[in-house]
């Protein structure tokens, strides 16, 4: 009888385990079906608005290399040559209000030169025999210049010093990410317009906003950005003519709206 009873209760509770389990089971696809209904009648029910924006700001930093290059019999001497030059240059950016921080050694090296001459007997030439030219040191520099104004200025500088390589001047909006931001925000503006417009044109009302979604291609584009360089009839330098031109950035979204 005891033995009767205890299988009896293990009977009960095993029926109950499987009550709650298929009634957890039940509710859940209950819960599943009505978001699944849910999201079909949001996605019936919904109107997109696209908006795209276009800001455009002047560059206010400009980007330039230079190369100190002094070639030496000796590398000792070449080095000691190179590194003048390279003093006076930086006295001409510190002169200029350039900051420490705005100007970064990219290239230091120091290396053999040769001449190369086939050496030839009796007519018959062998390959080239190479002679030691002397040593050449080079310093190369990045200079940011957050006074345009002024890079003109710089350039015709370090050319009167002896400097010949200088170049690689460009334009760039140190805020890019502030304008980014600004076009981002007039975009999604416009978007909610058209959105807006569409549901007025239908007699409904926008809700909640249900996807969103930013063009990958965005970013900015540069009008122009030149430097002119200019020179009188006697070949003296005279200032750069420097156009920093504009940039524009665009942005264009898609916002996905329910309405009701």
């Amino acid at each position: 009888m005891l033995l009767f009873d205890k299988v009896l209760r293990n009977l009960i509770k095993i029926c109950l385990v499987a009550i709650i389990l298929f009634a957890i089971l039940f509710a859940t696809s209950l819960v599943l079906d009505w978001r699944m209904k849910e999201n079909n009648n949001v996605s019936q029910k919904v109107i997109i608005g696209r908006g795209s924006a276009e800001v455009k700001a002047i560059p206010d930093v400009a980007n330039f290399i230079f190369s100190v290059k002094k070639m030496q019999k000796e590398a000792k001497d070449a080095q000691q040559k190179m590194l003048e030059v390279s003093g006076l240059a930086l006295q001409i950016l510190e002169k200029k209000g350039v900051a420490k921080k705005d100007i970064k050694t990219i290239n230091y090296s120091t290396y053999p030169e040769y001449n190369k001459s086939p050496e030839c007997s009796g007519g018959v030439c062998s390959d080239s025999k190479n002679t030691l030219k002397g040593f050449v040191s080079n310093q190369t520099f990045s200079v940011k210049v957050r006074d345009i104004a002024k890079a003109s200025e710089i350039l015709n500088e370090l050319s009167s010093i002896g400097i010949e390589e200088v170049g690689g001047l460009t334009f760039v909006i140190d805020s890019m990410e502030k304008i980014k931001y600004q076009a981002r925000i007039q975009a999604i503006v416009n978007a909610k317009v058209q959105a807006q417009s569409t549901a007025n044109a239908l007699n409904v009302k926008l809700k909640r906003i249900v996807k969103f979604a930013e063009d990958e291609n965005n970013g900015f584009q540069p009008l122009y950005a030149r430097a002119a360089m200019m020179a009188s009839d006697n070949n003296e330098s005279k200032n750069s003519e420097i156009q920093a031109g504009e940039e524009s950035v665009r942005s264009s979204v898609v916002v996905t709206y329910e309405f009701e």
